[in-house]
């Protein structure tokens, strides 16, 4: 039995970025013996940075002045936090123990992309999910929101903030405002004993220590921030995707040289419109289509390509007759029948048996009447050859009464040699009229789910992670908003992912857990709650910090079981 060394196979898979960080990390310890550092006013610690700045206090003071309102804002975000705690807390002990459930029963899925560690951190550029440019202009964003309402609520109640930054490993991974901690988390009767001692010395006193009230209005204030401007972002990113409409479904993906597609000029990854004036919105209206025309008809086709629009002419080969439809899948499972059989990603299902598999709903339709045991032969094409393979079916892992072949990541296809090119299906339309939709689902609780994993694959949407250059080709800005071109779609991914980002981290700032905010709210609320039942304050300010210890102490063993969970299953 071969075994693979852990450590040696994380290096081979990320010696790059591993390359990149022993630079970086290097030259921080030359401009720190040096003292380049500390002349800007920068702390390292390790490959860590805080650059720190005292600049824009008078601006802070400025905007702290509407003290009313920012301690409304604040209290407001006390409720939202307490909610927003609690719905973290619960859905975190659920998944606990079903997944304890799970790996007593041996049912827990295998490790996917998802567990991997660098997908749980919200880092563009490492996580696989976030891409990078518009994943770090919404870092940014809920970084400075976050930390900046903190440091207006640290004036709003009389507390000195000493500067403001960035924590920076490479790219931005937290902003911070630096409160005086004397004054934040000092306790009241040292407080009171420092003044008085000041007084007697003939020193001028510190500003008041914050009170617990004050404190859990500065904590909250930052995750109040966030689903603020998450609301803002989301708001703004539906009104921005009302101005953009699909243009087709229907992509070209691959040209045979010297058909007549390829002599009319027509390229990969162009889209089709219409057919001699008959508009084409999927793979089945073009297969139809095709199948209409006589051999050696001529065909005058719509396209779009790049933004451009052009109508080409085509003549139609009248040696080659048929257009052929089927299914194509991205991907064969390890360990299935399809695997087993020798199927290859990226084949095309015509024919399962005697039934012809023209698109995803003849192939799914076939797949319900199947069971466990039973023998089918797979026709499928790839190259442009033809295979034929028998496969004996799996029990369906979501249904153990219908048979599974092993096969993910459909999509409709069509083959037309006539004119010498291949056809694929996005479903642009439904995509976007499904996102259009996710407002109206806001009501309940499965458009709140919805809106967390949409990055993620998921069973809602797939995975939507913006609009890309491969999906922008889709659409198109209509209104006023076409005199802005492809500045729309940058718009879109913009607020899609400073929506997202805040949302996602003011719910994460929720979790009870120190050092977070949510660990220092509970702290402080639990405090209250004890001292007001049985007095004590000095005495019930130690439990309430056993307490919140004890919370974090769960929440990172959960969050530590999330990511070995998956793979304890394979043992």
């Amino acid at each position: 039995m071969n075994f693979t060394n852990p450590l040696l196979s994380f290096i081979e898979t990320y010696w790059i970025y591993l390359l990149i960080f022993a630079v970086y990390w290097q030259l921080i310890i030359i401009l720190k013996k040096k003292g380049i550092l500390e002349r800007f006013n920068i702390t390292s610690h390790g490959p860590l940075l805080m650059i720190r700045t005292t600049r824009g206090q008078d601006f802070l003071n400025w905007i702290a002045k509407i003290k009313s309102f920012w301690r409304l804002f604040a209290d407001i975000g006390i409720i939202l936090m307490i909610i927003g705690m609690l719905i973290m807390f619960i859905m975190i002990i659920i998944f606990d123990i079903s997944t304890m459930i799970s790996l007593h029963k041996e049912t827990l899925p295998p490790p996917t992309e998802l567990n991997k560690l660098k997908n749980l951190f919200l880092i563009p550029g490492i996580n696989d999910f976030i891409p990078f440019v518009w994943g770090l202009i919404a870092l940014i964003v809920t970084l400075v929101v976050h930390e900046f309402s903190h440091a207006i609520l640290c004036r709003v109640e009389d507390i000195r903030v000493k500067s403001m930054g960035l924590i920076l490993v490479l790219i931005p991974i937290g902003a911070f405002a630096e409160p005086d901690e004397d004054q934040l988390f000092e306790k009241q009767e040292n407080a009171i004993e420092k003044i008085e001692n000041e007084l007697k010395q003939e020193k001028e006193p510190q500003q008041p220590i914050a009170n617990r009230r004050q404190r859990v209005r500065i904590l909250s204030a930052g995750v109040m921030a966030n689903f603020v401007t998450a609301f803002i972002a989301f708001i703004l990113f539906f009104i921005v995707i009302g101005s953009i409409a699909p243009v087709s479904n229907v992509l070209i993906t691959e040209i045979e040289p010297g058909s007549p597609a390829d002599i009319a000029g027509i390229t990969n990854l162009t889209l089709i419109i219409k057919i001699n004036d008959e508009p084409i919105e999927n793979v089945s209206a073009f297969f139809d289509c095709m199948n209409s025309l006589t051999p050696g008809e001529t065909v005058r086709m719509q396209i779009k390509k790049d933004s451009t629009m052009q109508e080409v002419v085509l003549q139609s080969d009248p040696e080659l007759k048929d257009t052929i439809s089927g299914v194509r899948f991205d991907e064969v499972i390890s360990d299935t029948p399809a695997k087993s059989a020798g199927l290859i990603d990226g084949m095309i299902i015509t024919r399962i048996d005697n039934t012809t598999i023209s698109d995803m709903q003849a192939f799914f339709n076939f797949m319900t009447n199947t069971t466990p045991d039973q023998k089918i032969v797979i026709y499928a094409l790839f190259a442009n050859e033809d295979f034929n393979y028998t496969i004996i079916l799996n029990e369906n892992p979501t249904d153990e009464e219908k048979g599974f072949i092993g096969i993910t990541g459909f999509s409709n296809v069509a083959i037309c040699r006539p004119l010498g090119m291949y056809v694929g299906e996005y479903h642009a339309k439904e995509l976007l009229s499904f996102l259009q939709m996710i407002p109206s689902l806001m009501t309940g609780i499965y458009g709140w789910i919805i809106l967390l994993v949409l990055p993620f694959p998921n069973p809602f949407i797939g995975s939507f992670q913006g609009f890309s250059s491969t999906i922008m080709m889709f659409y198109e800005p209509i209104g006023l908003a076409a005199y802005f071109g492809k500045g729309v779609f940058w718009v879109a991914n913009s607020l899609l992912w400073i929506m997202w980002m805040n949302f996602y981290v003011g719910l994460f700032n929720c979790l009870p857990m120190l050092p977070l905010d949510g660990g220092h709210v509970l702290r402080d609320s639990v405090h209250s709650i004890l001292e007001r039942l049985f007095g004590d304050g000095k005495r019930m300010g130690e439990i309430a910090g056993k307490v919140a210890t004890g919370f974090a102490i769960v929440m990172l063993a959960s969050l530590v079981l999330m990511v070995i969970a998956p793979s304890l299953s394979q043992i």
